[in-house]
């Protein structure tokens, strides 16, 4: 279903207070770790922020405020040029995503009800279609939105991204649309938000440690021998 009918079906029967956004929301894609070895599985997060704020010598990251809902589509097994990509590249199965679940942010410790959609997983076109999250009340502040479960399929180099295109929603609890994006502002205080948007990451997976595999060859080899000199024994 689409977030702005899922948001109204689900706004038709919550309460909540009215709110007006008053940041962008700046999203970063998280992977732990970078490196991969072949057949590990491993999580990406999708953080939520304000834009980063420099006044005078400070900086710091505002949060963002309000939102409410949000939805999304996460590519992977691609490349992309660029940071905010409305389409990702093909590439090899490097990857093969195992699932997505609710990140801690909007929950907001379990004070705020929510209506989470994980999307679909399409380990064939390498893409999760409209992830999504909907609240009873707006939350303001910065956190995870969302965690991917992916595991190494091949060595290789894929891009993970969240396409920026037109399921690419976020809204505060008025259903006023929060902007994604990583534009440079300057405020009338000469406060300024400089560019610090990352919708895309890089995720390299390598072959099986040379120590694990001479881990399990050392340890075939001494089950060899274990067993001829059982068979030795038993002959003498």
């Amino acid at each position: 279903m689409k977030l702005a009918k899922y948001f109204v079906a689900v706004m038709a029967v919550m309460l909540a207070g009215p709110s007006a956004a008053l940041a962008d929301a700046v999203l970063t894609l998280v992977p732990t770790p970078t490196s991969i070895a072949v057949g590990q599985t491993f999580t990406v997060g999708i953080f939520v922020t304000g834009p980063t704020v420099i006044h005078g010598s400070t900086t710091f990251t505002s949060p963002v405020t309000d939102l409410d809902a949000f939805q999304f589509d996460l590519a992977f097994n691609c490349s992309v040029s660029g940071l905010n990509a409305t389409a990702c590249q093909p590439g090899a199965s490097v990857l093969s995503a195992l699932s997505v679940t609710e990140g801690p942010f909007l929950p907001n410790g379990g004070s705020n009800i929510t209506f989470f959609e994980p999307g679909s997983i399409n380990n064939t076109t390498g893409q999760i279609s409209l992830i999504g999250d909907v609240g009873a009340s707006g939350v303001t502040g910065s956190g995870d939105l969302v965690n991917i479960t992916f595991q190494a399929l091949r060595t290789g180099t894929t891009s993970i991204a969240i396409l920026a295109n037109s399921d690419l929603q976020f809204y505060d609890s008025n259903f006023n649309p929060i902007v994604v994006d990583n534009s440079v502002t300057t405020s009338p205080t000469s406060q300024t938000f400089p560019t610090n948007q990352s919708l895309a990451t890089s995720i390299v997976v390598t072959p099986e440690p040379p120590s694990l595999q001479l881990l399990l060859l050392g340890g075939i080899s001494m089950l060899a021998l274990l067993s001829f000199q059982r068979r030795k024994a038993d002959i003498c």
